[in-house]
């Protein structure tokens, strides 16, 4: 077997990266793999072009070493290449949501074994305005505000608690404003005052691990958790029940299985930003499909964590 490793030296934790090429080295002493390549990003794109360029005769898989935004790229690159090779990831985020919900983690240890047993899922990935591609979450509002708010410095030394801290800050300086959005799901249209939205392909986005309760990342659909206009004395209860994965039937949250969604600004309503696999992608409109079993992933072999996030036959 022939391997690429596509590494961001960038992206918040250098040791994952490290942790990356001994996997490597002890695939090649071990004969498991016959030869290896590694490519290092330099900037934006980098990785989807280098993941666009690679051949399935050159590559039997492809390793994404970085946080989301890479593995993104990567991910997006091999399907619009339509090449097929199947891509492990090395999570070396701050978050990585879309590796914890599949059960990946961040060890040599894993990456070694994701290779050599070689699990293959054809997973589904989301189309974005036509022109780009999420693995695991399309999304607006106060969550995209707090993603892009975090400094740099604060990802890399607080990991999640930064999300955290500054997702509070940002509700006490804005309030519980919430902003009126149409919404086409599967074709049926809908006013939802919203306070933010999630179209996710995993349980997991931003560390919260369980806002996509039921998600699975196989089964054709994108699940969609729209938070509403929420009574202030249910803040806390609503998080709380977020964070356990029993919000899908709360009153102020509405929870749908779509294949294609729109979202539109409603009339009167202002800046709404959105986010797109951690990076910012602009504002309303928004247009998002399935795209069925766009993209193969390695995952852990007997795996409780990937069992409950697949559709099993």
């Amino acid at each position: 077997m022939k391997g690429l490793f596509i590494i961001n030296p960038s992206s918040g934790k250098q040791n994952n990266q490290a942790k990356a090429l001994q996997a490597m080295h002890e695939l090649l002493t071990d004969k498991v793999i016959k030869e290896a390549s590694v490519f290092y990003t330099r900037g934006k794109d980098d990785a989807k072009e280098r993941a666009y360029a690679a051949r399935k005769e050159e590559y039997d898989f492809i390793v994404a070493a970085g946080g989301d935004g890479t593995v993104n790229e990567v991910v997006s690159g091999l399907h619009m290449s339509g090449s097929g090779i199947p891509v492990a990831i090395m999570p070396s985020g701050t978050t990585n949501d879309f590796a914890s919900s599949v059960g990946i983690s961040p060890t040599s240890y894993c990456l070694y074994n994701l290779i050599k047993d070689r699990n293959a899922v054809a997973a589904d990935i989301g189309r974005f305005n036509e022109k780009q591609y999420f693995l695991n979450v399309a999304a607006g509002g106060i969550l995209s505000d707090v993603a892009h708010s975090v400094s740099i410095e604060a990802k890399t030394y607080l990991g999640k608690a930064a999300y955290i801290a500054n997702g509070i800050g940002t509700v006490f300086k804005n309030g519980l404003r919430t902003t009126p959005l149409l919404y086409e799901m599967d074709g049926q249209r809908e006013i939802i005052e919203t306070f933010f939205f999630i179209l996710a392909n995993s349980k997991s986005v931003g560390g919260f691990s369980r806002i996509g309760a039921e998600a699975k990342i196989n089964d054709g659909y994108m699940d969609l958790c729209i938070v509403k206009k929420v009574d202030p004395l249910n803040v806390l209860p609503l998080l709380i029940q977020i964070q356990t994965g029993t919000h899908v039937h709360n009153k102020y949250v509405e929870y749908r299985y779509v294949r294609d969604l729109k979202i539109m600004p409603a009339e009167g309503t202002g800046e709404f930003h959105l986010d797109c696999d951690g990076e910012y992608a602009g504002e309303l409109p928004l247009h998002a499909e399935v795209v069925q079993g766009g993209v193969n992933l390695l995952l852990p072999a007997q795996n409780d964590k990937t069992e409950r996030i697949l559709e099993q036959a």
